[in-house]
């Protein structure tokens, strides 16, 4: 054998198995890709669950970007999906699409209607806190917190900590 075919065999075992090592087996498969999927995941699993009076499906979301005036040590991303009475957060850490987790918080004032939970990004669901009618000081407490997080202006270059 000469040394040419040698080191092509050798290049192509080490690339081969360089490519095999980068493969991820059992990665979940991606179905929810960004925060408006994840609220919808959310509230599909809120109607199979009959949680009483839950946003049906005709309903028109606004989507706003939430800043926080607090130094941020890790990248985050935060929105505020709002349509009548209701207030949705949607809350993400930056990770790998397939490890990202929304933390949702479905809210309305009105109604006294509270739900928290995580989405993973293969359309799991994981209740937090499971749907629950809050007394009037708490969702008036609830409804303050949402009102001050959707005050705060978006942050200028180099603000915030950055």
């Amino acid at each position: 054998m000469n040394i040419r075919r040698f080191l092509t065999c050798a290049r192509v075992a080490i690339l081969l198995s360089a490519y095999a090592l980068t493969i991820q087996p059992d990665v979940p498969p991606v179905k929810v890709r960004n925060a408006a999927q994840a609220l919808n995941a959310a509230l599909s699993y809120l109607r199979k669950q009959q949680a009483p009076k839950a946003p049906d499906t005709n309903t028109k979301w606004q989507e706003n970007t939430l800043y926080s005036t607090e130094r941020q040590d890790y990248a985050i991303t935060s929105k505020l999906f709002t349509s009548d009475d209701w207030l949705i957060e949607v809350y993400q850490g930056v990770a790998p699409l397939s490890s990202t987790i929304y933390q949702i918080t479905v809210f309305n004032a009105n109604l006294h209607w509270y739900w928290k939970g995580n989405v993973k990004a293969d359309g799991g669901i994981i209740e937090e806190k499971a749907f629950r009618l809050l007394s009037e000081e708490e969702s008036q407490k609830m409804a303050e917190e949402f009102l001050s997080k959707s005050q705060v202006p978006p942050p200028t270059p180099g603000g915030y900590g950055h």
